[in-house]
């Protein structure tokens, strides 16, 4: 049976500690779910990936987007 691919959610990967994390957990070989308050944010995320993750826009303060990307996930 082949292996499930990892997926690591990370929220505010658009700039700081976040956008390292993302790239650091794409480099060590999982595909990164990075999120961002703004359109523009998430494509800089997809940019940066490329092929090893894609960015999405989030609000995390409204609970039925982040149910909604979690159903979306699973």
């Amino acid at each position: 049976m082949p292996e499930q691919p990892k997926v690591a959610l990370v929220t505010g990967a658009s700039r700081g500690i976040g956008t390292r994390i993302a790239e650091r957990l794409a480099a060590d070989g999982l595909f990164v779910v990075g999120t961002a308050t703004t359109d523009a944010g998430a494509a800089a995320i997809a940019e940066r990936l490329g092929g090893d993750g894609k960015g999405v826009r989030l609000d995390i303060a409204d609970e039925q987007s982040v149910e909604a990307l979690v159903e979306g996930l699973a």
